[in-house]
């Protein structure tokens, strides 16, 4: 039996969550063999191998593309349904199966982290809706241009800085990674002077639909954000006002001192640190960040590069099961 969106690719990454998938996947088999839906399965062998499977499977007719693992997982999916400058097919529907050690992106969508349950989730023809897909153009290491998609959030600067510490950790250290490396690179932690220009607005105080236009910020900050959903971090609530619907992207830049930057940290898991007068608060629909130095990119959990850098969002682009 078909779903009702037709074919259902499955693309699984064995190695996410520390053998969480591994041990998560059968519990979902069973419920889609129970039901009887017809599906196909791909095992991700190495990085990037997500991403050719998920265009293999919409070459090969397969419309619903169901990513298990975690953001990393989505991220590489995501790149795989989204062509050079939009989706690759509009009739593409994206599922999660979330097993790996941090899957933030489904936690916007209220999507639950048990297998079995997401599985069945997985079922009927609800939708969320098309969520939008963001884009960021960097600067990679051998200094040529590259483009990346992205579902989720991506950082500049501290975050960046971040992501990159918690990848040299241990795994063992499971959830408390984020943390931990967070801690230590605030500690190290120096503002940096950036030029940051977008099409776009003041996200408070404004009526909402007031009209975007050309904004510029130049001083020192110590991290931007540019959110399409809401959580990052293993369940930090980063940009609690973050709608991945609504066609913009929710900006914060960080000028506060190391001090600041800690009082955060105690408040972000709530999403609870914002209004802050040291993160000042944008709505854009494209945000350009450069600087006299280079500055460190991420998205969706990977370090991509450095500034200059441009990000994007296309709206309504993708087709989200629920």
């Amino acid at each position: 039996m078909k779903s009702p969106f037709g074919p259902m690719r499955v693309i699984i990454n064995p190695r996410a969550g520390r053998g969480a998938v591994e041990r998560g996947w059968p519990e979902a088999k069973a419920v889609l063999d129970a039901a009887g839906i017809d599906y196909r399965v791909t095992v991700t062998e190495e990085a990037g191998h997500a991403t050719r499977a998920a265009r293999e499977a919409l070459t090969g007719g397969e419309k619903f593309v169901v990513a298990v693992g975690g953001d990393g997982t989505v991220n590489e999916v995501i790149n795989g349904l989204m062509g050079s400058g939009g989706v690759a097919d509009p009739d593409v529907v994206l599922g999660v199966v979330a097993a790996g050690s941090g899957c933030d992106f489904v936690k916007t969508f209220g999507l639950s982290q048990d297998p079995a349950v997401a599985a069945k989730n997985l079922l009927g023809g609800n939708l969320w809706g098309e969520i939008d897909v963001s884009r960021v153009r960097f600067t990679a290491g051998d200094g040529s241009q590259q483009t990346r998609w992205f579902g989720n959030i991506a950082e500049a600067g501290l975050g960046a800085d971040v992501v990159a510490a918690a990848a040299k950790m241990p795994k063992w250290l499971g959830g408390k990674v984020y943390k931990l490396a967070a801690v230590k690179e605030i500690a190290r932690h120096e503002p940096f002077q950036a030029r940051v220009s977008m099409h776009g607005r003041k996200a408070r105080g404004l009526p909402v639909d007031a009209p975007l236009s050309e904004v510029a910020w130049d001083g020192e900050m110590s991290l931007l954000v540019v959110a399409n959903c809401q959580f990052f971090g293993g369940g930090m609530r980063v940009a609690p006002r973050a709608i991945p619907g609504d066609g913009m992207l929710d900006v914060q830049i960080a000028t506060g001192t190391k001090s600041d930057a800690m009082k955060v940290m105690q408040k972000i898991a709530k999403g609870r640190h914002i209004p802050n007068k040291g993160i000042l608060e944008y709505l854009a629909t494209s945000v350009t960040l450069d600087g006299p130095k280079p500055i460190l990119i991420e998205a969706d959990g990977e370090v991509l590069g450095t500034t200059p850098a441009t990000f994007d969002v296309i709206p309504a682009a993708l087709k989200m099961k629920v």
